[in-house]
């Protein structure tokens, strides 16, 4: 049944905070490749090798990243920015840029889990943008703070939108947030065809 944009709204609110703002618990969330879609169930083949059959909520957010570069980071555009520290400096690994309709969902600076070693999530608004040689720094901007992150020209950007049901087609790359039980899937994330969603 299609859902009316009155209603999508605040319920994309809520997932799109649970998917950037839970903290990163390795249960949460899964990264693989869907091998089959249909009646409300997938399944992934995890980057493990295993395959899990996953049921959907009857809510679930579906979103999708295609690939951007450089260009795409402006000042003004609201960002999900993963991080590490290196040299006493946060150096984003990825930067996602939000759709304008995603505006100021989940903002904040907290950990993530996207590998072993400590990093963090920042979703914020971007105040400026300096060129410092090939790399960019972002100020970024957020309810109660702000961070200053250099990204290099080595890190993946990719735009973020929602995404119709027809997205979810076998071969695809997908990052799943389970809800809290482990029951179901509250939201995936789906790479366009040949880009897997850096998160």
């Amino acid at each position: 049944m299609l859902m009316s944009r009155a209603l999508w709204v605040p319920i994309a609110a809520a997932l799109v905070g649970l998917l950037f703002s839970a903290p990163a618990l390795a249960q949460t969330h899964i990264r693989g490749t869907l091998t089959t879609a249909k009646d409300g169930t997938i399944d992934v083949q995890t980057v493990k090798g295993e395959t899990v059959s996953i049921k959907l909520a009857n809510d679930a957010g579906l979103f999708l990243v295609t690939k951007a570069d450089m260009s795409a980071i402006q000042t003004g555009k609201f960002v999900g920015v993963t991080s590490f520290e290196e040299d006493g400096k946060r150096v984003a690994r990825e930067v996602h840029v939000f759709d304008e309709s995603l505006r100021g969902l989940a903002e904040g600076h907290y950990p993530w889990d996207l590998e072993a070693k400590p990093n963090m999530m920042t979703n914020a608004n971007i105040s400026k943008v300096e060129e410092v040689g090939t790399d960019r720094v972002l100020i970024l901007n957020y309810k109660g703070g702000e961070q200053t992150i250099t990204v290099p020209t080595s890190a993946t950007v990719v735009a973020f939108d929602r995404a119709p049901a027809d997205q979810l087609a076998v071969g695809r790359k997908v990052f799943i947030v389970m809800k809290k039980d482990g029951s179901e899937a509250a939201a995936v994330v789906i790479g366009a065809e040949g880009v897997k969603p850096p998160m």
